[in-house]
């Protein structure tokens, strides 16, 4: 958010201090890129992911002068695009921007056509969504014990929506679920609008979103019953999070930008410089404070750090609530 500014600034530097051996000066002045590099996204158009990955591009476009081709490949909760961005060209021209929650969470739920930490070179993390669990204004529930309540007297009589299978917001719900032995019906989206659509269409009875849920909720067409951040929202303070309501879960999503594992440290190396440099633009920063997604930065190193240090974490909550026995994907 735009408050977050100075903080942003400050981390930056950080970061780009950190990694000054290998980005010497002649790097902000390289050619690279020298024709358009294309981003896959693997959710929908108009989804918290698609707008933050088009507010990148047009941001490292203002530094390099040359255009970021956002390419939507949505289907399998983000690992269709991923699993594309295995047959290209090793050449910095092709990218993949995706939740880490698709390498470190979804991987885990289900079987995926690549390795989660061995198969793409991480470049940066980017932003981080709002998460929430939202239903009708007019639903019935006041709030999320009055969803859960009734969910556990009607079992298989409530259906929801999240962007897919092993999604951060599909492992929310399932968390309860699991701890209040409830039986849901998960309906699974291509994106977060669609999901959002659903909701409000009356073809679910509440969603699971990041943050596409906010225009809804300041429309009052939808009411929030909780969100997963570790404190409570600034922008929702009257709102619980999941862990004040007695559930044993935090997001853990960061928006990120990879390339395939083969790319060449000096082309990581550029690539990181021009998105630092990117994500420090007003309009970036405007644009995501927007669309209610908090800036982050996490350099290349850092956020391959950030997926391993969570892979486990996330494998040992998962086998611990049941969800899974082990991982569905091996891990590298």
């Amino acid at each position: 958010m735009i408050t977050n500014r100075a903080w942003l600034t400050v981390v930056i530097a950080g970061g780009l201090f950190l990694a000054s051996p290998v980005m010497d000066a002649g790097i902000a002045t390289a050619a690279y890129p020298e024709r358009p590099i294309t981003l896959l996204v693997g959710f929908a158009p108009g989804g918290s992911m698609d707008l933050s990955a088009r507010a990148l591009a047009n941001a490292v476009k203002k530094v390099t002068g040359n255009p970021v081709v956002i390419e939507n490949k949505p289907g399998g909760t983000g690992t269709v695009a991923l699993s594309a961005l295995l047959s290209q060209t090793p050449d910095g021209y092709t990218l993949c921007a995706t939740p880490s929650s698709v390498l470190i969470r979804v991987s885990q739920m289900q079987q995926v056509p690549f390795r989660p930490l061995k198969s793409f070179k991480p470049i940066i993390g980017f932003s981080t969504p709002q998460l929430g669990i939202v239903t009708k204004i007019d639903a019935p529930w006041k709030t999320l014990k009055d969803l859960v309540d009734d969910a556990v007297k009607h079992p298989g009589k409530i259906k929801y929506a999240t962007t897919g299978v092993g999604s951060t917001t599909h492992a929310a719900v399932e968390e309860i679920a699991g701890k209040e032995k409830a039986q849901l019906i998960h309906v699974p989206y291509k994106g977060g609008n669609e999901a959002l659509m659903a909701l409000l269409g009356g073809h679910v009875d509440f969603a699971s979103l990041t943050s596409e849920f906010v225009p809804s909720l300041k429309a009052g067409q939808s009411r929030l019953l909780a969100t997963m951040s570790e404190k409570r929202s600034p922008k929702f303070p009257d709102v619980p999070t999941l862990k004040e309501a007695g559930y044993d879960f935090v997001n853990d999503a960061v928006f990120s930008v990879v390339g395939p594992h083969s790319l060449p440290r000096e082309i990581v190396d550029k690539l990181e410089k021009t998105f630092a440099m990117a994500i420090e633009n007003r309009e970036y920063l405007e644009t995501l404070d927007r669309i209610d997604l908090v800036p982050v930065f996490y350099d290349g190193r850092q956020f391959e750090e950030f997926l391993k240090i969570n892979w486990v974490r996330i494998n040992r909550h998962l086998i611990a609530s049941g969800l899974i026995k082990k991982a569905a994907t091996p891990l590298d």
